[in-house]
């Protein structure tokens, strides 16, 4: 049996992987921008903006990587002032990382919460 579906590409990623091959070739962004019907500098933002466009929450699977407020929240499906309040009394373990202060959290201190609690480990 053959399977018949086509992959339906989003227009934007597409647009983005014209605007890089157009840059590497040489063209400069006000060239790709009249390409596009763009300015040159917002030709100039989505290309430097690609790489963050394109990490967006992939950081949640990897068990080394530093988990944010809001990571932490829709893992355990709640409000992020709630992982706040719960990091400012001491219930979740937080670490404060660079020049703003943010917390962080790492995954075991999130599941060792809810192995007191006795429910089943959140994060595998």
């Amino acid at each position: 049996m053959v399977n018949n579906t086509l992959k339906v590409s989003n227009p934007k990623n597409t647009r983005l992987k014209r605007i890089i091959r157009m840059r590497n070739v040489g063209l400069t962004y006000d060239e790709i921008g009249l390409e596009f019907g763009l300015s040159r500098e917002r030709i100039r933002q989505l290309y430097n903006n690609r790489k963050r466009n394109n990490n967006h929450n992939k950081n949640i699977n990897k068990p080394h990587l530093w988990l944010k407020t809001g990571d932490v929240a829709h893992l355990v499906n709640v409000h992020v002032s709630t992982v706040r309040r719960w990091a400012d009394q001491g219930i979740l373990k937080s670490y404060r990382v660079g020049p703003r202060n943010d917390r962080r959290f790492r995954k075991e201190d999130v599941n060792s919460l809810f192995k007191k609690t006795d429910q089943v480990s959140l994060i595998d």
